[in-house]
């Protein structure tokens, strides 16, 4: 079987890069490894940005049908007892990713993508300029441009000896639902609360529930015990906010998603051949919630490029360095701005002062949530042209 494009992985980024891809007429085919629905760690939080993503593929009318909560306001805590609070520029949405990824891979689907869910991807090989082999679910395929959206670290990245997948990193993230009386005190807020070793986002999604998400570090995990409940219960709880909002929910989530060694170091966009978008290509801190407008935007970015790619308009060459261009351009200064808030965020006297200072400071809070996100409907301006 041979496709124009293969894209391994059908998260926010995939999805979209395979439904644009076969918009403009190219024979795409999108495998997942899992089956839809599933649930994912993530922050769930569309910022204004991302929204114009879905506008784009038609699917934000969907969303917010499907109880999308909407988010105006933001509150910064420290575990010290410091808080802030600030309006967010534009009002975000609060919906999650067991909904949100089914909806995207059925709407690439529509588009005429060949979407096979459950199917592992294997035996990647070959070059941009001489074209891919690939085992996809067992059967040989061949593509003349493979697309790596399999998040932050996977089997083709270990296949591909990409140099990061040599370090090691301290960190652990977990994520659950949970529901209860508090989850109508956060209201229309996206809270992120700053413990000794970890912090924890909380924002609403549909059908009344409070998506709770944290990030710590390794040795703050094992002194819990081990457990993600032991380490919300010993190590966030520290935060008298947080430990006030959690004494009011109670999780509903059948288990705790789990992510080890969370990959924050820097990526390269292409790995023999292989074209990187999403987390893949790079990861911002999650304490910036701006981890699912990345992905979306990184299709955007690379979707009319590799749409000209196939159809002989750019050189091997040129698309490259086009795409490497538009992503460090369009993410380099909040990547930046992001890894340095997160290494804040882990210190209780930082945390203080970040906090205190955007209290006393309200642009100062304007700026670090402006400089960590993107504009809405950037790619409108034609920033990415033909």
């Amino acid at each position: 079987m041979s496709y124009d494009a293969l894209v391994i992985g059908g998260g926010l980024s995939g999805c979209s890069t395979a439904y644009q891809l076969a918009r403009d007429g190219h024979d795409v085919l999108l495998a997942e490894q899992s089956t839809y629905p599933r649930q994912k760690l993530c922050g769930e939080f569309l910022s204004p940005e991302a929204q114009s993503s879905f506008r784009r593929l038609g699917v934000l009318d969907d969303v917010r049908a499907a109880g999308a909560e909407p988010i105006d306001q933001a509150c910064l805590t420290a575990s010290s007892g410091a808080t802030t609070s600030h309006s967010l520029p534009d009002v975000a949405l609060g919906f999650s990713r067991y909904r949100l990824d089914q909806m995207l891979f059925q709407n690439a689907c529509m588009a005429g993508v060949d979407g096979r869910p459950g199917t592992r991807v294997t035996n990647v090989h070959g070059s941009l300029r001489n074209g891919f082999g690939a085992t996809v679910g067992g059967d040989a395929v061949e593509a003349r441009l493979v697309v790596g959206a399999h998040g932050r670290r996977g089997r083709l990245d270990r296949t591909l000896e990409r140099p990061f997948m040599s370090e090691t990193t301290p960190y652990v993230a977990f994520k659950a639902h949970y529901a209860g009386p508090a989850a109508t005190d956060l209201g229309n807020t996206i809270e992120l609360h700053s413990s000794p070793g970890a912090y924890c986002g909380l924002s609403p999604v549909e059908d009344n529930r409070i998506n709770v998400c944290w990030i710590g570090h390794t040795d703050a995990l094992t002194e819990a015990g081990g457990t993600p409940e032991g380490m919300l219960n010993t190590t966030l709880r520290q935060n008298p906010a947080l430990d006030e909002l959690l004494t009011g929910l109670t999780r509903v989530s059948d288990r705790f998603e789990a992510v080890s060694q969370v990959p924050l170091m820097p990526k390269s966009r292409f790995a023999d051949g292989v074209c990187m978008i999403g987390d893949a290509a790079g990861m911002i801190a999650p304490l910036c919630g701006d981890g699912m407008a990345m992905a979306l935007r990184t299709a955007d970015l690379v979707s009319p490029l590799a749409s000209d790619f196939l159809n002989g308009r750019l050189s091997t060459r040129t698309f490259r360095t086009s795409y490497e261009r538009a992503w460090t351009d369009t993410f380099g200064p909040r990547m930046r701005l992001g890894r340095w808030i997160h290494a804040a965020a882990f210190r209780p006297g930082a945390a203080w002062a970040l906090v205190q200072s955007c209290r006393a400071l309200p642009p100062l809070a304007r700026w670090i949530i402006r400089g960590t996100r993107g504009r809405q409907g950037a790619l409108d301006d034609a920033s990415v042209a033909r």
